[in-house]
């Protein structure tokens, strides 16, 4: 089966090349420009992603956050990752024990990084 990703970030190169390594890697990967676009996508419940990448500053300050607040309390199943250029910075926004859920990398991100941590999200065998 193949694996689903939403990709959310408002910088088109970062968009191109995420998309990219996912698809070389066997994922399924749907890109979005705005979280709106995002969230809009979610109204069909029947294709959802497996797991969401989420710029924190996308269209503002927050709209990462915000986005992710909601699917978290809408689609509890959807993993999410963080990709944000602020890395750790963001942890104080979230609750106590939430490292347990949270990830975050930073950046630019090697892409070998980027499969690893989504296949620990995903409980899936690493993938060459």
């Amino acid at each position: 089966m193949t694996r689903k990703i939403a990709h959310v970030d408002d910088d088109s190169d970062i968009r191109d090349a995420v998309a990219r390594v996912l698809k070389k890697h066997g994922y399924e990967v749907d890109s979005y420009l705005t979280m709106q676009d995002f969230l809009d996508s979610l109204q069909d419940t029947t294709n959802l992603p497996d797991l969401a990448i989420l710029d924190v500053m996308c269209e503002s300050m927050d709209s990462g956050l915000t986005t992710y607040a909601h699917i978290h309390k809408r689609f509890p199943e959807m993993h999410a990752i963080f990709l944000t250029s602020l890395g750790d910075m963001i942890k104080p926004y979230f609750e106590d024990g939430s490292h347990e859920w949270v990830c975050i990398l930073e950046k630019p991100v090697e892409p070998k990084s980027l499969l690893a941590t989504i296949n620990e999200r995903l409980g899936s065998a690493e993938t060459t």
